[in-house]
């Protein structure tokens, strides 16, 4: 017993090199810019009163639980988001920065519900977990544990759902038939024209027997350069074929950041650190 607390201790706990936070911050943030930019072509329609927005009467689940805002506070609100998020990624006021964009954030999720689902919660969490990580070159594991447990539960969860709840083990045409109707893009509809429905079919396994083993795909170190191999390229391809859908790739891509070597992750975060210009940290000096 003694011996599998000082595992669960060190698992946890043993301080790590800081490079695959900091790269999941960068990633994750620029995932956010790249969503807020979409999104706010069209601010008014989620975040003021000209939006379809339901009443409690009629459904009271959805209904926004903040004061919207009048559309001459669009653009200051706009200004304070993309300024955050781009403070959080490079600046030396990361911490505060984070704080704010993750106000925005949970600003946006409770005043439409509806649009929110999924991504915004995922920033929320992600948003929530870098603020509360220690700072320095060398943190403690846990905030980088709790990423991988993350990535690797929503993988696991999302096969057993298909397996056990779905279609995807009793029928061969389930992803050709879900990547078309409103998830179709233009790549979609040229792959169902040209490709033969059986490479669906392997296509549909493939990602369903990913999902299954992604624990062991991503959590074995040996593994990974396949489970990489295997994961991106069909984050790519839901973000190709599945309309709207490339945010939420995007996200699960920058999740993979927490499983890059110590090395290569700090060979990343220092090109970071040198760009843009301004974003330089001060040289610290050896006493």
């Amino acid at each position: 017993m003694k011996r599998l607390y000082a595992h669960w201790q060190e698992f946890w706990y043993a301080p790590v090199p800081a490079a695959r936070l900091e790269l999941f911050r960068v990633a994750m943030l620029a995932t956010l810019a790249y969503y807020l930019a979409a999104r706010f072509a069209y601010a008014s329609e989620w975040l003021t009163d000209i939006g379809f927005h339901p009443s409690v009467a009629a459904d009271r689940g959805h209904t926004p639980g903040v004061p919207l805002l009048p559309e001459s506070w669009l653009v200051p609100f706009a200004v304070v988001c993309f300024a955050s998020v781009a403070l959080a990624m490079f600046g030396r006021l990361r911490r505060p920065a984070t704080a704010v964009a993750l106000a925005c954030v949970v600003y946006v999720t409770l005043a439409d519900p509806i649009s929110a689902f999924t991504l915004n919660r995922l920033y929320v969490f992600s948003l929530t977990l870098l603020l509360l990580a220690p700072a320095g070159a060398n943190i403690p594991a846990w905030p980088i544990r709790v990423l991988q447990l993350s990535l690797l539960l929503h993988y696991a969860g999302s096969g057993v759902c298909k397996a056990a709840y779905g279609d995807w083990l009793a029928h061969d045409d389930v992803l050709w038939m879900q990547i078309q109707g409103l998830y179709m893009t233009d790549a979609a509809a040229w792959m169902v024209r040209t490709l033969p429905t059986w490479t669906f079919t392997v296509q549909q396994h493939i990602a369903l027997g990913f999902e299954l083993l992604a624990p062991v795909l991503l959590g074995v170190r040996r593994l990974r350069p396949l489970g990489f191999l295997i994961g991106v390229g069909m984050h790519l391809l839901v973000a190709l074929t599945m309309y709207q859908l490339i945010y939420f790739s995007l996200q699960m891509i920058a999740f993979y950041a927490v499983f890059i070597d110590h090395g290569r992750a700090q060979q990343i975060v220092t090109f970071f650190d040198h760009w843009p210009p301004w974003a330089r940290r001060p040289q610290r000096s050896i006493s």
